[in-house]
């Protein structure tokens, strides 16, 4: 095990330009594009939303740890880049995951016990027979040429809390803890370091948080937690609608002349589609969140701290703006328009047995 991420494998063989990304996946997608074409499923994205809550629906049942539920969701976007989602049977894809990243997190379930929960969780695509998990578990492996360690951003958040000049709040952090949790259902696994998106996490937080409080929606963040990343639950960042018409008044109307991280502002305004006119949005009051942000010491910290820590703005900027995509497709989420798109092409291919 590499003693930094910086000489790990996830650096070395796991982390790609954005350009690389596609050009794998068009590749992919080249070799497969009659099944692609044949049995179409939803936004890569949604997809992720949904095989996230399978790993929750077992992490329930199994008492899992919170890092475990990330690295399994890693395993998955590294196993994807060389199978198609339409050449596997997902619920036992998942169910693998979940019980490879147990073992790597060291703390492992019986196969059996996992089996048997995925079987009664999921008893129509689910079969019985446990050497099914252990054969998909060295596909898993394999595929991933036994690199199997991943790390997370969290610890990084964690020091991002402990730097005085940041003044971060215990708020503000469980709120960055929920965009970290999100961002498993985007790219940047697989294209940011983790510090980066823990920087990106923190910095939608503090303009998040007065909307966030607004409504109502901040789930604190527990000693527990600080004191032992992978005690904490899941979560996920909750009232998306309210938080986006928040953030799209402030980067829209938030100036800072005099600092290369102004790019943000113009990156996120001209890419960034809002719903704050959904009718259950709570109402944003534009001008006040706008003035209470203009006069913000501590965005003004954060953005002295981006200008001298020499993360790359550009980098940052696009990880910004692909999490507001999530959010904004995440208002288009069906859980059974996907359960059906899945059901269709397992029965239709015969993976379901």
């Amino acid at each position: 095990m590499a003693a930094n991420y910086w000489t790990s494998t996830q650096r070395k063989y796991w982390t790609f330009t954005p350009e690389k990304l596609t050009e794998v996946r068009d590749e992919l997608e080249g070799q497969n594009a009659k099944v692609i074409e044949q049995h179409p499923y939803p936004d890569p994205r949604l997809m992720f939303i949904f095989l996230r809550d399978r790993l929750l629906q077992l992490a329930k049942r199994l008492q899992f740890r919170q890092q475990c539920v990330a690295t399994a969701l890693v395993y998955l976007h590294r196993y994807f880049l060389s199978t198609p989602m339409q050449n596997v049977n997902l619920y036992l894809l998942t169910a693998t995951a979940f019980y490879l990243a147990s073992k790597t997190e060291e703390s492992p379930h019986h196969i059996r016990l996992v089996a048997a929960e995925a079987r009664q969780a999921w008893p129509e695509f689910v079969p019985g027979d446990v050497s099914r998990l252990g054969e998909m578990e060295f596909c898993l492996i394999s595929e991933m040429r036994s690199q199997l360690i991943v790390w997370h951003p969290y610890r990084s958040l964690i020091a991002l809390k402990e730097n005085q000049e940041l003044k971060l709040s215990n708020d503000e952090l469980g709120l960055a803890w929920s965009i970290i949790n999100d961002s498993y259902m985007t790219d940047l696994p697989l294209t940011s370091p983790p510090h980066l998106i823990a920087i990106i996490a923190m910095f939608l937080a503090v303009v998040f948080l007065p909307t966030a409080k607004a409504a109502g929606t901040l789930r604190p963040i527990s000693h527990d937690t600080l004191a032992n990343p992978d005690s904490g639950p899941f979560s996920s960042l909750v009232g998306r609608q309210a938080l986006l018409g928040s953030f799209s008044t402030v980067m829209g109307n938030l100036q800072m002349p005099n600092h290369p991280a102004s790019q943000i502002n113009q990156a996120t305004n001209g890419k960034t589609r809002a719903p704050i006119d959904e009718p259950n949005s709570q109402p944003v009051d534009k001008e006040k969140t706008v003035a209470a942000i203009k006069e913000s010491e501590k965005l003004q910290n954060i953005i002295k701290f981006l200008v001298e820590s020499g993360i790359e703005l550009e980098q940052m900027i696009e990880g910004t703006q692909e999490m507001i995509s999530l959010y904004d497709i995440w208002e288009q989420y069906s859980e059974k328009s996907v359960k059906d798109a899945i059901s269709r092409c397992l029965k239709s291919r015969g993976l379901d047995s």
